[in-house]
């Protein structure tokens, strides 16, 4: 290292520890070079026509390219330019990316200095010359020394149990060997006889004589030989005895064992004292708590109690009671289990259609008869016909007993049906089973009371004939198994069994013994056993049977020969078993039968309205089965199982919407329908389904409604266009009315279940919220029927708004111009100016005044028809009305500024006018009391001390005002900037074309990086095929040329004659060969 750099780098070596090497200075390495530039020579060479002063992007420079002794890779590096350098990262990148895209494993060096686990040494091992690589494993040596050094520092050493003297770090790191450190001085043998392996523990030291007696033998013992034997000292020269070696080990582990126990004694003499003196201290720790006080906790309960009664309790015992009442509710609550994740709306969906099409697959099954996968655990034996078709009949008696028994007052009121139990218990004395004589009841002693089928013939024809039309096959075949079970059982009186049954030898049977020598063809059948089974000239099968008792008979034909009774076990197995066979039957028929009633389960998507009444007609026959239906069809064709199932999805949503319309008019004209119909529930259940929809896809919802939306307010203004041409009449008595329909209204109040209604502007509810405004405001009315659509489109505009508590205008002055139809000045109507026109409206107060007696549950306003003529009419329009403006009232509340007295202005006015002391035309009691009500309500609502200025218009905020002060630099606003292609364009035409080009230019200029990308990887790739290629071309030609080689020496050889080799070789030798002097005759011949 030059002296400069000594003196220039004093100042910082002081500070780093003693011991690291220095990093070599740019003149140090300069001065290790053959050739030095002076100062001179480079502000000579590097004149003002070659050296930059400010580097310009992409910018070529003269003279750049001339070499120069003092320009370095370094410096080479900085002048080149910014793209050039980014080329040349992307393309280091890519090559490294490509060397590992068939690679799993990544080596990742943790070395210190070394590169991270980003890759970096590739990088730089491609950026960096040689001497830049060896400048960087020079630091990375000097980080690895310092880092040493640092953990050998003395804040470390200072811990240290080790004593090192020394500064050498070496020191206390070595290894030693029976306690002797292991260097140059070590030769690996025992100094001495005390050299020996001592144990750790002080009070454990070993002599000489237990390691020999515990590790005696060995190299050691003979470079260390002793007098001494194993039983006594060999000589007289005063050696001490092994013997009393051992004794005195003996008796130094005895003492130490007294003492171990003398010490536990102590210990144990010690906690009995301490046991001692802590029950004497309890025992007159009695005396000093008579002298001390003690606070009375149940006086103190007692006080705490009557101040709560009485609330006196002060803020902090009621805090302590409300902590005190919380902790004890959180030991009664439900201890909750974990469980697994939340599904997701996919999984449930699918989860759902699944199971509908495997209960489909299941169905479909039945009908077909195949029951190979279907255990029937959904059909009861009940449902099967339980035991038999007579059990049905018993009960249909014990009933129709039952029945009679009441008429005759043979039971109580509070009979419990103990003679019902008593049948029962009377039939569970009678077994059923399968006889010879087919089914027979069985009594306790096992004889047989009568056969089923018998009794009750005469009784409940018309069930019998029910029973039989609904379950005809399953007796038939009830009666067939009955007939095969007692063909196949027979008994010892000779009834005949089956023909088909094949005999076999070994086969346990009855032979008929000697039945040609029988006195008038008396049969005696004894039990025996196949023992050969042969056939005659005639082909008539015979049978040699050996019986139990010991005789022997051949030739038997099969007549003379059955099978043998089964034992009672048997009998009942094969009973049983053939039970389970005609249940197992009666199930599936039943299943069978079912199936075919079974409502589908899987429904192809509807497209037109008239598709899905047609599947509702085919397969519905109350109002839940369609509801059903609907609800299948969305859960198997969802588009949260395949989103191919949009569009179709889409249309449904729109088949749906019109569905709801047709079922709310179906309301207005019908009502309800009955618990068959449930127009209602219907109803619930197709918004239900909507929402879930609109869940699914809420772009499609949108669309849909909004196109549905689009054709109402068409519908709407058709109708206000046909007002001057069609007269006005009664909707309920089917007259033209320019009101929409109650499906439409109903569809309208189903929205905000369905959408958000608190946004500020929403794609759908807000067009919602317009049409209704624009209904209330420029429709006529006409009749009382126009009136409750006109209050109950009031309210729909009240519900969407109340969550945002926005202000509808058209709803509060149709409430004020109803109010207005029962004041005393009816002709002074605000909106309804139609009103003095129609004698339905102008007659409300009169017909009003003549229903005195009116109660709550009499007030009902409904859209059905039949209501709306109802008598309550009147009544229920002005309570109605009245209860709109007292909602309305709650939901805008009072106001900081005080406009609510502007808001319900006309509304007070109107419910001033109205009257309540006229006595031609009296107001009933509970309509004066709501408006009694109202009234209140709107004084408290409404009322201010101060004096209401006037409304004005709010003066726009001023630039300056609305400006925010900001401490950011001042840029160019880039939407701002115009090209002179935009001018004439509007501003979002301008920003939309700016945003287009943009895209353009991103677009493009990531289409060039791809290509340039795939150009370098397409490059990369040639070469390392060539490469490869050119290897194995490489060792081919050398292969080639050593054949060459080989076969030149060969036809050399052949070439020269002689003995010294034989046959045609090529080239040279073809002549030779030609001539057929030797080798291969000519023509090819040996």
């Amino acid at each position: 290292m030059g002296k400069g750099g000594r003196t220039k780098n004093k100042s910082k070596r002081s500070i780093l520890p003693r011991g690291i090497p220095q990093k070599r200075t740019q003149a140090a390495k300069h001065s290790n070079n053959k050739t030095v530039v002076s100062p001179f020579e480079y502000a000579r060479t590097t004149n003002s026509s070659s050296r930059v002063k400010h580097h310009v992007h992409n910018k070529q420079v003269s003279g750049s390219s001339s070499s120069s002794a003092v320009s370095s890779s370094k410096q080479q590096q900085q002048h080149t330019s910014a793209l050039a350098k980014s080329i040349e990262r992307r393309k280091s990148l890519l090559k490294s990316k490509l060397a590992q895209q068939h690679k799993s494993n990544t080596f990742i060096d943790r070395r210190i200095g070394e590169a991270t686990a980003g890759g970096n040494s590739h990088q730089l091992s491609v950026e960096e010359d040689y001497n830049g690589l060896k400048q960087r494993r020079e630091n990375a040596m000097l980080k690895r020394i310092v880092a040493e050094r640092v953990r050998r520092s003395k804040r470390v050493d200072k811990f240290r149990l080790e004593d090192d003297d020394g500064d050498d770090g070496d020191e206390g790191f070595g290894l030693t060997h029976r306690g002797k450190v292991i260097d140059e001085t070590y030769t690996g043998q025992p100094q001495d006889e005390t050299d020996i392996i001592l144990s750790d523990d002080d009070d454990d030291n070993l002599d000489k004589v237990d390691t020999m007696l515990h590790f005696g033998g060995g190299k050691f013992d003979k470079s260390n030989p002793t007098t001494d034997g194993y039983y006594g000292a060999s000589s007289s020269n005063g050696a001490r005895d092994m013997g009393d070696a051992y004794r005195s080990r003996k008796q130094e582990l005895e003492e130490r064992i007294l003492q171990k126990k003398l010490l536990k004694a102590e210990k144990l003499k010690r906690k009995e004292d301490q046991v001692e003196t802590f029950e004497t201290m309890d025992e007159s720790f009695a005396e000093l708590a008579g002298l001390l006080q003690f606070r009375d906790k149940e006086r103190e309960r007692v006080e705490k109690s009557e101040k709560r009664k009485r609330g006196l309790l002060d803020v902090e015992e009621m805090e302590m009671d409300a902590w005190d009442k919380e902790m004890k509710e959180y030991l009664f609550e439900r201890k909750v289990k974990a469980t697994d994740r939340t599904k997701t709306p996919e999984e449930i969906a699918k989860e759902e259609a699944e199971k509908l099409h495997e209960l489909e697959t299941r169905r479909l099954a039945r009908m077909n008869g195949d029951f190979d996968d279907d255990d029937l655990s959904d059909i009861s034996d009940d449902e099967a016909g339980g035991g038999s078709s007579s059990a049905k009949r018993r009960r249909r008696e014990k009933d129709k007993l039952k029945s009679k028994k009441k008429q005759k007052g043979e039971s109580g009121g509070d009979d419990l049906g103990d003679s019902d139990d008593e049948d029962d218990k009377k039939d569970d004395e009678h077994e059923v089973r399968f006889t010879a004589d087919g089914l027979v009841y069985i009594d306790k002693d096992g004889k047989v009371v009568g056969k089923v089928g018998e009794e009750g013939q005469g009784d409940d024809n018309d069930d019998e004939s029910d029973e039989n039309e609904s379950n005809g096959s399953d007796v038939e075949s009830e009666d067939d198994n009955g007939s095969e079970s007692g063909s196949d059982v027979d008994d010892d009186d000779g009834t005949d069994y089956d023909d088909d049954i094949e005999f076999t030898e070994g086969m346990k049977i009855q032979g008929n013994y000697h039945a040609s020598e029988q006195y008038q063809g008396k049969a005696n059948w004894y039990d025996g056993t196949i023992t050969a089974i042969r056939t005659d000239n005639a082909g008539n099968t015979l049978y040699d049977v050996t019986y139990d008792d010991g005789d022997f008979e051949e030739g038997m034909a099969k007549k003379n020969v059955r099978p043998a009774p089964l034992s009672k076990e048997e009998k009942d197995q094969q009973m049983n078993h053939k039970t389970e066979a005609a249940m197992a039957k009666k199930k599936k028929q039943k299943a069978k039968l079912r199936a075919k009633e079974t409502m589908p389960f899987v429904f192809e998507v509807p497209t037109t309205l008239d598709a899905l009444h047609d599947i509702i007609a085919t397969y519905a026959t109350t109002g839940a089965d369609a509801s059903l239906i609907i609800q299948r069809i969305h859960a198997t064709n969802s588009v949260r199982l395949n989103h191919k199932n949009k569009e179709k999805m889409q249309n449904f949503y729109d088949v749906l919407l019109r569905r709801f319309v047709a079922v709310g008019d179906a309301v207005f004209n019908s009502g309800s329908g009955g618990p068959d119909l449930e127009r209602y529930e219907q109803l619930n259940s197709l918004t239900k389904t909507l929402y879930a929809m609109s869940q699914d896809s809420p772009e499609c919802a949108g669309a849909v409604w909004s196109r549905r939306l689009g054709i109402f307010q068409q519908a709407v203004a058709k109708r206000l266009r046909d007002v001057e041409i069609n007269p006005l009449g009664d909707a309920c008595e089917g007259e033209f009315s320019a009101w929409p329909s109650t499906g439409m209204l109903l569809l309208m109040r189903a929205l905000p279940h369905i959408f958000p209604s608190t946004d500020r502007r929403h794609a759908v509810v807000t067009p919602a919220l317009l049409l209704l405004g624009q209904i209330l405001a420029q429709t006529p009315v006409k009749t009382r029927c126009d009136v409750t659509k006109g209050l109950f489109c009031a309210a729909l505009m009240m519900e969407y708004t109340k969550g945002a508590k926005r202000f509808p205008p058209e709803a509060t002055a149709f409430l004020a111009s109803v109010l207005r139809l029962y004041a005393d000045d009816v002709e002074s109507v605000p909106s309804l100016s139609n009103a003095t026109n129609c004698p339905q409206l102008m007659d409300l107060r009169e017909d009003l005044s003549e229903m005195p007696n009116i109660t709550d549950d009499d007030v009902r306003l409904s859209l059905e028809k039949d209501d709306i003529q109802s008598e309550m009419t009147p009544a229920a329009i002005l309570v109605f009305s009245l209860r709109l403006f007292q909602q309305h009232l709650d939901i805008i509340g009072t106001s900081s500024d005080g406009s609510e007295r502007e808001i319900f202005a006309e509304m007070t006015k109107s419910l001033l006018c109205i009257d309540g002391s006229r006595k031609d035309h009296p107001l009933p009691i509970y309509v004066k009391n709501v408006i009694a009500e109202t009234a209140r309500k709107s004084a408290s609502t409404c009322a201010s001390d101060t004096k209401r200025e006037p409304l004005q218009r709010r003066k726009g905020a001023s630039a300056k005002e609305l400006a925010i002060k900001t401490l950011a630099p001042r840029m160019e606003d880039p939407s701002r900037y115009n090209m002179s292609k935009d001018k004439g364009k509007s501003a979002l035409q301008a920003e939309h074309d700016r945003h287009r080009r943009e895209y353009k230019r991103e677009h493009k200029a990531a289409m060039r990086e791809l290509r340039l990308d795939n150009a370098f990887i397409e490059q990369e790739r040639r070469k390392a095929k060539t490469e490869i290629d050119n290897k194995a071309k490489e060792k081919r030609h050398k292969n080639f040329a050593w054949l060459e080689q080989e076969q030149a020496t060969m036809n050399q050889q052949v070439r020269m004659g002689g003995s010294l080799l034989s046959g045609g070789g090529i080239g040279a030798a073809k002549a030779v060969k030609a001539k057929g002097k030797f080798g291969i005759k000519k023509g090819g011949k040996f």
